[in-house]
């Protein structure tokens, strides 16, 4: 528990036969709401690129429109891929027929051999011959599988569901592996992001809740992480909350929370030698509380008990000597 500095007020005479009165601090305290600028961003977000070489054929969709997850993006002339895949198709094919030839030559030979007409030796060629082709064959139909591959490559689908931001290419341009083509943002997926203050991140982390306030949209969120690296520039940290409702990705608003704190209202705090605080009642007396972090003018938070009784009437005149300067360095 925070300590106080308790100022014990020795007042005038005058001042002892003022009258104030108190209320108890549960009737005082204020929960002040804090903000901070906030934007919902999507999990993910990418630059889809060709991942063969061709010409734009097409673009089927525009910026801003919506994509489900396998949909067509893009298009690139697959003619040169359609014919790498009939030629390696055909070289399948040409090895299979090489491999069924040699196969009925090895069985020939193998039956030769157990009659005494072909040597051990030449057995073990035909045989070593038949497995050559064969992985040969398995190679063909790898190279066959990878341009059909490539083919299908020259149609660009849509990782996730998604809106597209921004088209980077046009129908007609000549793209080659890694060439961005458009900009697609996750629709399914959203976090919001918010740069909290480092002197209010404990509070915003001790709040009941928060809400995302973007004009008519309201949001309750969800406390997801917040980052431990304070920015130089602001001295903020990046908070990230999510949302059950769906939020659309670039809404830009405000982080809300209320504070589980109380606070003492601004027009309580008041200076005594140099010292913001409060008075309060201890003893049927007048003493006067420091209150650690306070500023003039803004409520300020404390740790006191709810029945604290806090002078409310008459609290400007304590401490006051009787040509009214302030005392205690008011």
């Amino acid at each position: 528990m925070k300590r106080l500095l308790l100022l014990a007020l020795l007042l005038p005479a005058f001042a002892a036969a003022a009258q104030w009165t108190t209320r108890p601090l549960s009737e005082l305290a204020v929960y002040p709401e804090f903000r901070a600028p906030a934007s919902v961003a999507a999990l993910d977000e990418a630059r889809i690129a060709a991942e063969v070489a061709g010409r734009v054929e097409a673009l089927p969709v525009r910026a801003g429109q919506a994509v489900a997850k396998g949909g067509e993006l893009a298009r690139l002339d697959p003619a040169a891929y359609r014919i790498a895949a009939d030629r390696a198709g055909a070289q399948v094919e040409l090895i299979a027929n090489r491999v069924r030839l040699a196969e009925a030559q090895f069985a020939q030979s193998k039956a030769l051999a157990e009659r005494g007409f072909i040597s051990a030796d030449g057995l073990k060629i035909k045989e070593t011959e038949l497995a050559v082709l064969r992985s040969e064959h398995r190679a063909a139909r790898q190279a066959l599988a990878a341009a059909r591959l490539d083919m299908t490559r020259t149609v660009v689908r849509a990782p996730y569901a998604g809106v597209v931001r921004e088209r980077l290419a046009n129908v007609g341009d000549l793209a080659a592996p890694g060439t961005p083509l458009l900009v697609l943002s996750a629709s399914a997926d959203t976090e919001v992001r918010a740069r909290v203050p480092a002197a209010q991140i404990e509070g915003m982390r001790a709040a009941a809740g928060w809400q995302l306030v973007a004009g008519a949209t309201r949001a309750a969120l969800r406390l997801v992480r917040v980052s431990p690296v304070v920015e130089a520039a602001g001295q903020a940290h990046e908070v990230v909350l999510a949302a059950d409702a769906p939020l659309a990705a670039g809404l830009a608003g405000e982080l809300r929370w209320t504070s589980v704190v109380a606070h003492l209202p601004a027009a309580y705090v008041q200076q005594r030698g140099g010292v913001l605080g409060a008075f309060v009642a201890r003893d049927g007396r007048p003493a006067f509380v420091a209150i650690p972090g306070a500023q003039a003018g803004r409520p300020a938070p404390v740790d006191w008990p709810s029945d604290t009784p806090v002078i409310d009437e008459g609290r400007f005149a304590i401490g006051l000597r009787a040509n009214g300067a302030a005392g205690n360095g008011q």
